[in-house]
């Protein structure tokens, strides 16, 4: 049977509120299955009817069923018992010989939970299971909760049996727990196996474990097959939390116990091996080394023993637990430390922060609480004030809050704990403040752990002197790095400075110290800091004086890469080039920041934007525009005239992207004249080329053939195939606008065929869209919407997102001139929510007037033209004003298009209607008109 979100059968909604939940499973059923899996099968199915029938015959419902283990809920305790003991009842009359025997456990647990998609979630779940695992086989108790919803209302002939208070195996509050007694029912077992009725010092936490249920598994499923396993991680991610949960779910198979041994106090390091023994109360001799004692306890023992917060003391811990290891083979070990101990046979587990959601990314208060740091953040958040709970609408909000906290576990708690005083927003905008926010932790922790700077100031004061500077200059880079980017900054000439051939050492110190990340990756990894981490290195960096002569030295770097890239761009494959290119989008912004303030150097920053401005079509043309300008703004006599005329190209590239091409023309016209000054062919190339794709669109066919064919004889004498093939595509283009559609057409076939021999990964899809906008101009629509589709598919696998624009604005054209509206419409909105994303003001245009023109000609001469066609005549003149306003100019796509509107809202309301429509939609602005766009159907 299939269950869904509404419960049994998909009968009626799950109940929701306070539940009661009740949980079972068969004990020892991996040994059922050992001993014969066919008989089992069997039993497990007659297993299942009896449980089913007696849940959903007192109107339970199964949420969920793992293996032989049961999940349901009730909207009444009283329902819950009575299927509970009619379930037990049901198992015990059952001949189950042909497997040796079944004794199924049996738990009950009430309280409000979270229900979401057909599941329950938060802690009365967590609490329920935890109840579950420390009962016997045959056994059915219940909570202190749910016995007090059945004062009263207990099923005739049932009674229970208070068993006292147990602490389970979440460690948090004890519980009260109560057995049921009933006719037909075992009533003498064994004593709880609670954590005080085993062996272990195991402290008592108070909060609940959330967000690493998948983490404990992992480590639970290391420790059982090493000996020795150390979880690693960066400060405050929660390694002790959970190590203590682990041992508690391991605690029953230990035999001897579980034993946790607290380092972090100890200040002399000989004193590990005195701590670790106080533990187990054995007393050390003076004619004997500790360390003999101890071992000689250990060697008769089966347990696990958790070492926590080794860091300060890691060579000592190392020395005693290698010495454990080889003398006690029945011991096992767990340590915690934010650098492995690197001792035979360890394995070593990297702790990952609590997962939060993906950036710009929609989320409804449902959704965000799947991620633990969220779901950490609001349940330490209701904590520290009463009236917090989680919504809608500040999902986003708190979702963001712990991206930028990178998923720390202390930080979200520290930061949760100032909602009594700072709302989630106030508190976000705050966050560039960190270190004065993020205090406040618990009275009685150690001081390291009561602050995010404290905590990382301790891991910094335990690093070498050249582990510390390292660390300081690496706050210098934005979004990760390479080892050869690292190497290139943060070595230098002077004698205090690092060589490059430490930088390797280092950073892999730094890895293992949990300061530094490493990104794997195919080509080449990279390295990062959490960004809390990376806040600290730079105030350090600050303090220290060194940030300028490091900012000096990132800025060259990336200005050489910039440069390679540039020149790689000619001949190497797009797919390597943009894994390069794109990770180093941060650091690019970052080397323009520095180098063109106050405190930068104005002409490095100027090469800068001259090299990358060309092609920031990766990142966003209109955030770089505000670059060129300020690069521009900052030339003087020292700027050489060839970084003059690599802005005009950047600039010019940049407007080309944004259709604005006025603008565009003019950039290129004063870089022809720059380089033409200095003689250089290539960068003239360049320069003509921009000039003719410019003229093409503002009407001038045949002075863009003529640049064209310039440009096209400048790049193959230089052997430059890429540009080449561009050249080709404009002169094609230039032939296009001339209607010579023939002509046009051999030339891109040529590009093309020329663009094949450098393996530009998806190049073609690029020139598939010149030949769907010829095909289309020539009549042939449907021959244009299948190039254009197949460029499509091209272009999503390439993620490149203006060429995937420019196709959706274009198909949308191609469906309406062949009236399917349907599929004009999906592609236009699809065109304006990324032209929005992109903040690309012209195709934000375009694409409303695509859908402007839907609406006009979809309904053309019908009843429904009253209501669609004031509004497409308002948004065509939006679009009218905004092209003017932006210095572009509509293609032949978009200009028969707009002919055809226009002619057809003409025939619906009359010229003069049409008209003052039309200036109407002048005067709005662009959040009117793409409200007013995404209104139509």
């Amino acid at each position: 049977m299939t269950l869904d979100s509404r419960g049994a059968a998909g009968s009626s909604p799950l109940p929701s509120g306070t539940v009661t939940l009740f949980l079972t499973d068969i004990e020892g059923s991996t040994q059922h299955w050992e001993q014969g899996s066919a008989a089992m099968s069997l039993a497990l199915g007659r297993h299942n009817e009896l449980l089913r029938g007696a849940i959903e015959g007192h109107g339970g419902h199964v949420f969920k069923t793992v293996g032989d283990a049961f999940c349901a809920a009730f909207s009444r305790a009283s329902d819950a018992i009575a299927a509970a003991v009619a379930a037990q009842r049901a198992v015990e009359s059952e001949d189950w010989s042909a497997v040796g025997g079944m004794r199924v456990r049996m738990a009950l647990h009430s309280g409000t939970t979270d229900e979401r998609d057909g599941d329950y979630f938060g802690p009365v779940v967590n609490r329920v299971a935890r109840l579950l695992g420390v009962v016997h086989g045959g056994q059915l108790v219940l909570s202190g909760t749910t016995a007090q919803l059945l004062r009263g209302v207990m099923p005739e002939g049932t009674d229970l049996r208070d068993l006292g208070e147990h602490r389970l195996k979440d460690l948090v509050e004890p519980e009260r727990v109560f057995q049921v007694l009933a006719p037909g029912l075992p009533e003498a077992f064994p004593p709880l196996l609670s954590l005080q009725s085993l062996p272990n010092n195991l402290p008592r936490q108070i909060t609940v474990l959330i967000g690493r249920d998948d983490v404990v598994a992992q480590i639970e499923e290391m420790v059982g097959r090493h000996a020795m396993v150390t979880i690693v991680g960066t400060g405050g991610v929660g390694k002790t939390r959970v190590a203590l949960q682990v041992g508690a779910d391991t605690l029953d198979a230990s035999g001897d116990g579980v034993w946790f041994v607290d380092l972090a106090p100890l200040i002399d390091p000989h004193l590990a091996v005195e701590a670790i023994a106080a533990v187990f109360g054995v007393r050390l001799h003076p004619e004997r080394s500790a360390i003999e004692t101890l071992e000689e306890y250990l060697k008769r023992k089966r347990l696990l023993l958790i070492l926590d917060n080794c860091e300060h003391i890691v060579d000592e811990v190392a020395r005693v637990a290698a010495s454990i290891l080889r003398s006690c083979p029945n011991v096992r070990l767990l340590a915690t430390s934010r650098e492995p101990l690197r001792i035979e046979g360890e394995r070593v587990y990297r702790m990952p922060s609590l997962g939060f959601p993906p950036e710009n990314r929609e989320l409804n208060a449902g959704d965000a609480m799947r991620y633990g740091a969220v779901a950490l953040f609001a349940e330490r958040a209701a904590a520290s004030d009463g009236r917090f709970v989680l919504s809608d609408e500040s999902a986003q909000i708190v979702a963001d809050i712990c991206r930028r906290l990178d998923g720390i576990a202390l930080a979200i708690e520290l930061a949760a704990a100032r909602v009594k005083v700072l709302a989630p927003r106030q508190l976000a905008q705050k966050l560039d403040e960190r270190f004065h926010v993020l205090t406040g932790g618990s009275r009685t922790a150690l001081p390291r752990q009561q602050t995010m700077r404290a905590l990382i100031d301790w891991s910094y004061d335990l690093l070498t002197q050249k582990e510390q500077q390292l660390f300081r200059k690496l706050a210098v880079f934005a979004g990760g790095w390479t080892l050869e980017t690292a190497s290139q900054v943060c070595a230098g000439e002077s004698e205090a400075s690092l060589e490059a051939w430490e930088v390797l050492e280092l950073i892999s110190s730094l890895v293992d110290k949990s300061l530094v990340l490493v990104e794997p990756a195919a080509e080449q990894e990279r390295y990062v800091l959490l960004e809390s981490i990376r806040q600290y290195a730079a105030e350090r960096l600050d303090s220290s004086g060194e940030r300028d002569v490091v900012a000096r030295a990132h800025a060259t770097a990336y200005l050489d890469l910039a440069q390679r890239l540039d020149e790689m761009r000619e001949s190497s494959p797009r797919r390597a080039w943009r894994a390069i290119a794109e990770p180093e989008r941060e650091n690019w912004r970052a080397a323009l920041d520095w180098s063109l303030s106050e405190r930068g150097e104005t002409v490095l920053g100027q090469r800068l934007v001259g090299t990358v401005g060309s092609w920031w079509w990766i990142v966003s043309a209109t955030e770089a525009l505000p670059w060129v300008d300020a690069a521009r703004k900052a030339a003087g006599e020292a700027t050489p005239q060839e970084v003059h005329a690599s802005l005009d190209v950047a600039e010019a590239s940049l407007y080309s992207g944004l259709r604005q091409l006025e603008q565009s023309y003019a950039a290129a016209s004063r870089a022809m004249e720059r380089y033409a000054e200095l003689d250089d062919h290539p960068g003239a190339g360049r320069a003509q080329l921009l000039a003719a794709n410019a003229l093409v669109h503002l009407g001038q066919h045949e002075a863009a053939q003529e640049l064209a064919t310039k440009a096209l004889a400048r790049f193959r004498e230089n052997n430059a195939t890429r540009s080449t093939s561009m050249a080709l595509m404009h002169l094609a283009t230039a032939q296009e606008a001339a209607g010579d559609i023939d002509a046009a057409r051999a030339l891109c076939v040529e590009a093309l065929s020329n663009w094949k021999t450098i393996e530009w990964d998806g190049g073609e899809a690029d020139f598939m869209i010149y030949l769907a906008e010829l095909e289309f101009r020539a009549g042939n629509v449907q021959t244009a919407l299948e190039i254009a589709a197949q460029a499509l598919q091209k272009q999503r696998e390439m993620n490149d997102r203006q060429l995937i624009l420019t196709n959706l604005t274009n198909t949308s054209a191609y469906f309406l001139s062949i009236d399917r509206h349907d599929e004009a419409v999906a592609h236009a909105r699809e065109a304006l929510a990324l032209a929005m994303r992109e903040d690309l003001a012209v195709f934000v245009a375009w694409t409303l007037q695509h859908l402007a023109a839907i609406a006009a000609l979809r309904s053309a001469g019908s009843q429904r033209a009253h209501e669609d066609a004031p509004r497409a005549a308002r948004l065509l003149g939006f679009v009218d004003a905004r092209l003017e306003q932006l210095g572009a100019r509509r293609t032949y796509t978009e200009h028969q298009e707009w002919d055809r509107a226009i002619s057809a809202l003409k025939e619906d309301l009359g010229s003069a209607e049409l008209e003052r429509c039309m200036k109407e939609g002048r005067a709005w602005g662009q959040e009117r008109a793409i409200a007013e766009a995404l209104a139509i159907p």
